[in-house]
Parts: structure tokens; sequence; C-alpha cells
């Protein structure tokens, strides 16, 4: 009866399959029981990692079918290695977050198509997919979302910083990008309804992805705001909360 009311997982990555900033594999329990669960419904992930930063969990767990990454900047089909959909930040836009970074002496990262690299004094102006500013404190993105705010063009999004857990990253990308909208897109894609998914994530950015969804699931270890709105707390990332989720709503 569990499977026939959700046709789809959709889970963040860092912080809810693996810890944050970790480079690591989902556990072998997690990696087993989300096998199963795959057999049964669309088990997808919505992660602000981009694709190189993300193919080795998806290679491990062999996922199928659609995922969002980047945020919600691409849409991919794992299947066929496809790009459903996709939403560059213009080039122009960049560098006018470039010169609000410079403003507020902030770090400011760029995302190439193979590669994170800190955004250079001599870069060659292209489309990109996101960027980021790591390790901020709180006032420091309080500043700067102040600025972003007066360009239309761009959302910015807080996630947990794993190198100092008082800090956070800010995520941009295009307007209309986010996890909330590729989630329609998904839901789509699979031919179901967003009520028949379930969401699963720990930060700040994962608010959209669990008002999208059906059944909204937090981490123990998520941010407490995520939890105030969730139908669910499984149990943290460290404990395999993944495992308890799939064995309550699915299995």
């Amino acid at each position: 009866m569990k499977s026939k009311k959700y046709k789809a997982i959709i889970c963040d990555l860092d912080g809810t399959l693996i810890p944050n900033g970790s480079k690591d594999l989902p556990s072998k329990k997690a990696t087993e029981i989300i096998n199963k669960a795959s057999k049964i419904i669309h088990f997808g992930i919505a992660t602000a990692r981009p694709l190189f930063y993300t193919k080795h969990v998806v290679n491990h767990l062999r996922l199928s079918g659609p995922s969002i990454i980047h945020g919600g900047a691409q849409i991919i089909d794992f299947t066929s290695g496809k790009i459903l959909k996709e939403q560059r930040i213009p080039s122009e836009v960049i560098l006018k977050v470039y010169d609000i970074t410079k403003k507020l002496n902030l770090p400011f990262f760029i995302d190439e198509e193979t590669e994170t690299i800190a955004m250079p004094t001599n870069w060659l102006p292209h489309d990109l997919l996101g960027a980021y500013f790591p390790s901020i404190t709180l006032k420091q993105a309080k500043l700067l979302e102040d600025e972003l705010s007066k360009i239309p063009d761009i959302s910015s999004h807080r996630i947990p910083d794993w190198r100092k857990k008082e800090n956070i990253d800010v995520d941009i990308n295009h307007y209309s990008v986010g996890k909330q909208y590729a989630i329609l897109e998904v839901a789509e894609i699979l031919g179901i309804k967003t009520d028949e998914i379930i969401a699963v994530g720990d930060g700040y950015n994962d608010f959209p992805l669990l008002m999208a969804c059906g059944l909204k699931v937090a981490m123990g270890n998520a941010v407490q705001e995520l939890k105030a709105i969730a139908d669910y707390i499984a149990l943290p990332v460290e404990d395999d909360g993944i495992v308890d989720v799939i064995e309550k709503f699915i299995l």
C-alpha cells in the first residue's frame, strides 16, 4: 500500500544522502535500500551540486530517469545522459554580480563545465549555470542578498556550510531556476502528480522542494526552518535517515 501511494522520491544530496561536503558515497545500508526502492518507485536527486561533482554518487547508486542538479538549472535523464532542461545565467549578469562581490569583498566562485573555480580577473564572459559564495557569515549573507535583490535576473539560495557550521554558502542561479520549479518538470516527465512525490532534504534551499511535494521529510540534521514545515522528521544523515524514510513510506 505504501508504494502505491507514492510514485517517486526525490532527495537532496549533501546532508541527506551523504554528509555535507563529503566526497564519500552513501553507506552500504543506504545503497542497498535505495537500490531496492528504485525497483518499486522512481528514485531521483535534487542537488545544488554541478554534474561533475555528482556523477560518482549517481554511478554508485545506478540512478536512472530524471533528476535535478545545479539547484534546478539542469534536469538530466540519467538513463540516457541527456539534459532535458537547462537554464544559464547570462554573462552580463555574472559581471554585475562580480561587481557586488568586489564591493563587499566576498569570495566568488563560478561553475565552469568541468570544475568550480575562483572568479578570475581575466575572465572571458560566457553564460554560466551557476555560481556561489562560500563560507560567509550570516551578516555578510544578508548584505549580499540585499545587493543581489537589485538584479532581477537571478535568485539566491542559502546552503549550510560544511566548513564552518556557523557560516553559510549562498548559491545563485537564473531567476527562473529552483527545486520547486524543477520538481514540477520532473513530475510532468514521469507522468505523475507532485503529491505522489516524497521530498527529502536538510537545508534552506530544500524548502521549495518540500513545499512542492506530497510528503515533506526533513532530516534529523536539517535546519530548524525546514523541520518546522515537515510532515516527518527522519534520523540524521549520519544515522542513515534515508533508510528510515524508505522503510517507513515505501517498503
